[in-house]
């Protein structure tokens, strides 16, 4: 049948009435008058009549009663469809209604020759005053990468880059051990070629006779079944190797084994320093944005947040959470604890708030996605892969992910409207203590989104 197209709607022939079911909550009953409907369905019978062929009819001249026959009802039921479509939106801009998420349209009612009428039920935005900051005292840290903090990072470097040296001696501290784990328990099995780094603090309750052990020893060991239980595994270590780490020297030469384009320690060094400070930028930044969001959320009250959007984030973070099972332990979809689930809808209730109070900031300063951010952002995460231009233009053709590039750049644009509000208290800091607190919070944030 094609394309139906439907003429504008007349404002004032329709029928509008808004019920308040709740604070949130709205009804739309809305009636379009079966004059509009049939003059959209008339223009569609001529411009099909002028198309049909039909046998005993010459081109474009078959009557209209006849392609009323064959085809009204079919016309009828997409001009309805067409029509529900426009009708709301007309119906919502003559209201000034903002839905928060999808309306649900019900009791429609559209007997060919008749009016069309129905209800549509939707939740609406919330009222919320422009936030702001002004006045708010937010601690900004000052950190000075020094040259002890390079020769540290460094020497990661170096360690990453490190060769295992089979020797005669007795295991210690900093020593590899590869060994076997024979279980005496029948249902375990053999664990062949195991490889550990001997770390002070770090060696499993139960595997410290590893250490003053020599290639070729057979050690007999305890340790529990599970972390806390007082049920033992009972095994040997069957030690096969003992090799010392051996570090590349620092040198032109391994400056250009990491592609250093001088080929020098200095400019391995300049490189080294340069991508320090950006990853300390980015980390102060993030504690910022902390402190903004979480001062943010404590000054502004949401009482009554929209239950729809509120289901969407819980149906997320829900859906994430087992993407993440299934990653990490190959496990399927597995029912959360009713605990597990409140703390869920706790996260999502912060989440849809938050973005409330971010959607009013964007529209308070006519807030647009500054495309230029945005690529730099795609540089930034292409920069990282060998093969970046694909990767590079892999983001650009996907919707999805551009979409969350957008939302991401936009979100940093408000943090910035609200960081030229507040005022700052300056404290020196570490470097090596800014990171490790990161790696913390970092490792906390991970563990409490796996719930």
């Amino acid at each position: 049948l094609g394309f139906i197209t439907i003429r504008a709607l007349k404002m004032n022939e329709m029928q509008i009435s808004v019920e308040s079911v709740d604070s949130l909550t709205r009804r739309l009953n809305v009636t379009v008058p079966v004059s509009q409907l049939e003059q959209s369905k008339h223009q569609r019978l001529v411009e099909l009549a002028k198309k049909t062929r039909l046998d005993g009819f010459r081109p474009g001249k078959v009557p209209i009663s006849v392609i009323e026959k064959l085809y009204g009802n079919s016309i009828w039921q997409d001009i309805i469809e067409k029509c529900l479509q426009t009708s709301l939106l007309a119906a919502l801009e003559q209201k000034a209604l903002n839905p928060a998420g999808q309306p649900h349209i019900e009791l429609i009612k559209a007997e060919p020759g008749t009016e069309l009428t129905y209800t549509a039920s939707f939740e609406i935005y919330p009222e919320i005053e422009a936030p702001e900051l002004k006045g708010i005292c937010l601690e900004r840290l000052n950190v000075v990468i020094t040259e002890a903090d390079l020769d540290k990072v460094l020497e990661q470097v170096r360690s990453q880059y490190a060769e295992w040296i089979e020797v005669s001696k007795k295991a210690s501290y900093g020593y590899q051990v590869t060994f076997d784990l024979v279980f005496s328990d029948s249902e375990e099995k053999t664990r062949r070629d195991l490889q550990w780094v001997l770390e002070e603090g770090k060696i499993p309750e139960g595997f410290s006779a590893l250490l003053n052990s020599s290639a070729g020893e057979t050690l007999h060991v305890s340790f529990p079944k599970e972390q806390g239980s007082d049920e033992l595994h009972l095994a040997k270590l069957e030690v096969k190797k003992v090799a010392e780490v051996k570090l590349p020297d620092l040198d032109n030469a391994f400056a250009k084994r990491l592609d250093i384009k001088e080929g020098t320690v200095e400019a391995l060094r300049d490189q080294i320093r340069k991508h320090m400070q950006i990853e300390l930028d980015r980390i102060l930044r993030e504690k910022l944005k902390a402190q903004v969001i979480e001062r943010l959320m404590a000054r502004y009250a949401v009482e009554k947040l929209p239950q729809g959007l509120l289901a969407q984030e819980f149906q997320r973070l829900e859906q994430d959470i087992h993407k993440k099972y299934k990653q990490q332990e190959g496990k399927e979809k597995i029912p959360l604890s009713e605990i597990e689930k409140a703390d869920l809808m706790q996260t999502a209730r912060r989440r849809v708030k938050l973005g409330l109070l971010f959607n009013v900031l964007i529209e308070k300063h006519h807030l647009q996605v500054d495309e230029t951010r945005v690529q730099q952002h795609i540089d930034q995460l292409a920069n990282a892969f060998q093969f970046d231009q694909m990767v590079r233009d892999r983001f650009y053709k996907d919707k999805n992910m551009m979409m969350g590039i957008r939302s991401s750049v936009l979100e940093e644009q408000v943090i910035d409207k609200l960081l030229e509000e507040v005022e700052y208290t300056e404290k020196v800091a570490q470097y090596a203590e800014v990171m490790n607190l990161s790696r913390e919070n970092h490792i906390a944030n991970t563990e409490g989104a796996t719930v």
